[in-house]
């Protein structure tokens, strides 16, 4: 018996949500109302595109119990944002348009590399290496 862990849009509204937060917040903004814009915008693109990714990826997504490809989001959405968007930031030095475009493009790449470890075998692929490398049996 199969369990069901909800609808690929509940996953997409939550997962949306938490990410367009995430990146959202990190993108440097002038006034709340700019970061909340910025939140918006992100939550936006990353609800529909997880959608389209969970429903297209089902059968990754259900290997491993969806609680676990939460936390795989999560930790590599934050990373990703971090250091993304923080070398935008180094490298601009400031918080004018430009830096706040290259920080909205930063976030996005930082959703494409959480995209890559959560549905498309990153996080597996990243795990049997470091077995590998350190020659752990698992």
């Amino acid at each position: 018996m199969s369990v069901n862990f909800g609808h690929p849009a509940s996953w997409a509204l939550g997962l949306g949500v938490l990410g367009g937060a995430i990146a959202g917040s990190v993108v440097p903004a002038r006034t709340y109302a700019e970061e909340l814009r910025h939140i918006l915008g992100f939550i936006l693109v990353f609800g529909p595109a997880i959608y389209v990714l969970i429903s297209r990826q089902r059968a990754r997504w259900e290997a491993k119990h969806p609680y676990v490809r939460f936390v795989v989001f999560t930790l590599t959405m934050v990373v990703a944002s971090v250091v993304l968007i923080g070398l935008v930031v180094l490298v601009f030095d400031g918080t004018g348009a430009v830096v706040r475009g290259a920080g909205f493009l930063a976030g996005l790449g930082a959703f494409a590399v959480t995209a890559w470890m959560t549905f498309f075998g990153g996080a597996e692929r990243l795990w049997r290496e470091f077995l590998d490398r350190t020659d752990t049996e698992w």
